[in-house]
């Protein structure tokens, strides 16, 4: 693919947005700028999809909620020990977690990870049935397709591959998905979950390669085409994490099943791991180098996928793989890691970044909302959301950034620092988010904007320290979201441009700032 010269400027504002002056990570504050940050509104770069931002759940339980903590096995109210799931339990919905969904815009909600492939819709019906370690419903597509209804999100919905049986997974696509689910509410039927990872366990023998499961997937979507009820639906995949996790892999899968009705391609990233009883550290995860990989990784696996004219999809995705890491993974320095994230896979040009929640045994540190679940007095089904670091991370891209121009910036840093800066149209208002990853600097950040002078609103999301889990630390302009998903009217502070047209600001440890520059006050040229 050629690239225009102008995309050669585009790139280079880009790794200087990225931050490609050396961090110093003991930075204090001084008199000396902790940032100074250049912003143009020409050329304007890549569009990121206003359904950016989404969410991946397992599709056994869509993200199993958390049992009401307990000091000895019932509280007033509630009932200890009864896990309820991130949707809600079937005729129970949760409209909290619904309410989230909403905050975020258009979205995508994919069901899938490790339990698609050890559920099944009909265990008796399973080619290997001790491989079947839970049951869908009927009701437990119904209240996929309520989460679709309520959210106005649309789904990918993963299908079980390891039973490898073609028939066998149609049955669960006509008579259970269908039966619940538009078509239209659907992005793509998911066969698999990191396949690349079906040859440990015994599920598949060690030689299972790319062309093996090429032939299983394309036999998936053969039985589908002849169903007039299945066939309605579109295919996303691979859903590849690791072994394939590369270009050449991805590229030869949708080589393989062209002939399908591939919507888009799905590969998966955590850049740290949990797994084997490994540690995570806050350096580790706001390091700049974690970002350097990533992007070196996406470029490769987004260029194939775009050669084949198809989009790919961040499909899922967190800080550590294994639940993440307590007391980083769901700290306040999660938010920062999770904005920069979001922003350079944008700037790669992913479709959407789906983050995932999954509960394990003593709970997972990395999901972006906790559910809690509990009774009344009547026993009814009623859940408790808390908003984690993460979320807000999310909320601020997705009210910030989703559906607007990325916009070349410029930026000389004293310290870890990444600046982004978006805006509708070229003549249109820009909003700078500036990311503050030291772990230890703060200070004034001074920003240009070509040709605008007029009065800007700053918003900071801010806490403490960055090690901060407490809900009650985290603010949004001050604000925090309850557990229905809804916050307040977050605080904003006017800044005005000096003489020469700079805004200026402080920037505090464990925070970041939203700049909103309104449109220019005389035409920029």
């Amino acid at each position: 693919m050629t690239i225009a010269p102008w995309r050669y400027l585009w790139f280079a504002g880009c790794l200087l947005a990225a931050g490609c002056f050396a961090p110093n990570a003991g930075a204090q504050k001084t008199n000396s700028p902790l940032a100074t940050i250049r912003v143009g509104t020409r050329p304007l770069g890549h569009q990121i999809p206003r359904d950016f931002v989404g969410f991946s759940l397992e599709v056994s339980t869509a993200g199993q909620g958390l049992p009401t903590p307990t000091q000895s096995g019932t509280v007033s109210g509630k009932l200890a020990g009864v896990p309820e799931y991130a949707l809600g339990a079937p005729g129970a919905p949760n409209e909290g977690f619904f309410q989230f969904m909403r905050n975020l815009g258009p979205g995508v909600l994919r069901l899938g990870g490790n339990s698609q492939d050890n559920t099944c819709w009909d265990p008796s019906g399973a080619p290997h049935r001790d491989w079947c370690k839970g049951t869908l419903t009927a009701g437990v597509f119904q209240l996929f397709a309520e989460a679709a209804r309520a959210s106005g999100w649309r789904l990918i919905v993963g299908l079980n591959l390891k039973q490898d049986s073609p028939s066998w997974a149609l049955d669960e696509v006509t008579q259970g998905i269908a039966k619940a689910i538009e078509p239209a509410q659907v992005v793509g039927l998911e066969p698999g979950n990191e396949p690349d990872l079906f040859n440990r366990g015994g599920f598949r023998p060690t030689t299972y390669s790319v062309a093996d499961f090429v032939k299983e997937f394309t036999a998936y979507e053969k039985v589908f085409a002849a169903n007039p009820v299945a066939r309605r639906y579109g295919v996303a995949g691979p859903a590849i994490c690791c072994r394939w996790d590369n270009a050449r892999d991805l590229g030869a899968i949708i080589d393989g099943v062209r002939a399908s009705k591939l919507k888009v391609a799905t590969v998966h990233n955590y850049p740290l791991t949990t797994c084997g009883g490994r540690s995570v550290t806050t350096q580790q995860l706001l390091a700049p180098e974690l970002m350097t990989h990533f992007k070196q990784a996406s470029r490769a696996l987004v260029a194939a996928a775009r050669r084949r004219h198809l989009p790919i999809a961040l499909a899922e995705t967190n800080s550590a793989s294994c639940g993440g890491m307590p007391g980083v993974s769901n700290s306040f320095a999660s938010a920062l890691w999770g904005l920069d994230w979001l922003y350079t896979a944008a700037q790669e040009g992913f479709s959407e970044v789906n983050f995932h929640t999954s509960y394990r045994a003593g709970g997972s540190s990395y999901d972006p909302i906790d559910s809690y679940g509990r009774t009344n007095g009547a026993r009814h089904l009623q859940y408790d959301n808390i908003a984690r670091p993460l979320y807000y991370a999310m909320y601020l891209f997705a009210r910030h950034a989703s559906g607007e121009y990325l916009v070349p910036v410029a930026m000389h840093a004293a310290a870890n620092v990444r600046a982004y800066a978006t805006t509708a149209c070229a003549d249109c208002g820009v909003n700078l988010v500036v990311i503050n990853k030291d772990l230890s600097a703060s200070g004034r950040v001074s920003v240009h904007v070509e040709g605008r002078t007029s009065a800007a609103r700053l918003l900071l999301l801010k806490a403490p320290k960055l090690d901060a889990q407490s809900p009650e630390e985290i603010g949004y302009g001050g604000e925090r979201f309850d557990s229905s998903g809804h916050i307040g009217n977050p605080a904003s502070e006017a800044i005005q441009a000096d003489s020469q047209g700079n805004y200026s600001f402080e920037l505090p440890n464990a925070a970041a700032a939203v700049l909103t520059i309104p449109v220019a006050a005389r035409n920029y040229k």
